[in-house]
């Protein structure tokens, strides 16, 4: 199966899945680490619905999602690992509040590299697809970052954590853009990383950082962003590989002006 035809498959099967979602009304929950960070069987459902499409398409594919064991997780993490990374539902606090701003998120990694990227939004019917080195789209149609060059008129966005510690840093962080260059850019915090990325993609959010990601949040949303003529690098403004947790995205122009900023601040804020 080439790159295409992969990809067609996996927006079947994110249509699928997102279908699943906005129609079931499966809100039940199970508490992961804290009450913050939980499960709704919604999520199970959905993951069930993409692990059993993509391995009927590729019976001997690795699939990996977050509601897999932290075990069999750690697969991922090989420097030359293939196979797909799930998000089911990507944004689950937004989902479990019904407030329609959730995503699903399918990326196909080789050898290290993501190389074929699915994020899909139910509630907006909006698929957003990328292959490495052929650019990235919504509902077939080529987007681009958007062309912001001055904080003045940047959208940036980050997102809350799981954990309260590391939210505090990620408010600290973002206050220091302000404390840093005498300029709050328009800020916005959502829910959800994979539509953050897929956002930046398509022009509507200029930046987004981000301190406690995991690889089924960046596996496909990196590739988008960076397709779509984006950056991803980490908080101390190197390549970011879907495995790094601490990232800012976005525009060349806004990223770089935020990876310059968090350089002057103190470290422990980028960790």
């Amino acid at each position: 199966m080439n790159h295409t035809e992969l990809q067609n498959s996996l927006i079947a099967i994110a249509r699928k899945a997102g279908q699943y979602i906005t129609t079931s009304g499966e809100l039940k929950t199970t508490n992961k680490t804290n009450t913050k960070d939980f499960v709704t069987t919604a999520d199970i459902a959905a993951e069930k619905i993409i692990v059993e499409g993509i391995e009927a398409a590729l019976p001997y594919a690795v699939v990996l999602s977050e509601e897999h064991p932290v075990e069999k997780q750690q697969q991922l993490y090989a420097p030359d690992f293939t196979g797909f990374i799930v998000d089911p539902i990507d944004g689950t606090y937004n989902f479990k509040h019904g407030m329609a701003y959730s995503g699903v998120s399918i990326g196909y990694v080789e050898n290290g590299q993501p190389t074929v990227g699915v994020v899909y939004d139910p509630y907006r019917d909006e698929m957003y697809t990328a292959i490495k080195g052929r650019g990235a789209f919504c509902n077939g149609k080529t987007i681009h970052v958007a062309p912001t060059s001055t904080l003045e008129s940047a959208n940036v966005t980050t997102d809350n954590s799981y954990e309260d510690e590391i939210m505090a840093r990620t408010l600290k962080r973002h206050l220091a853009i302000y404390e840093q260059t005498g300029t709050m850019p328009w800020t916005g915090m959502h829910g959800s990383a994979v539509l953050a990325f897929a956002n930046i993609a398509h022009g509507r959010i200029d930046a987004y950082h981000h301190a406690s990601l995991k690889p089924w949040d960046n596996a496909a949303g990196f590739l988008l962003v960076r397709e779509a003529g984006g950056v991803v690098w980490t908080l101390h403004g190197k390549e970011a590989r879907f495995t790094h947790g601490a990232i800012v995205a976005g525009t060349p122009k806004i990223a770089e002006i935020l990876r310059d900023t968090f350089s002057q601040i103190d470290p422990e804020l980028l960790r």
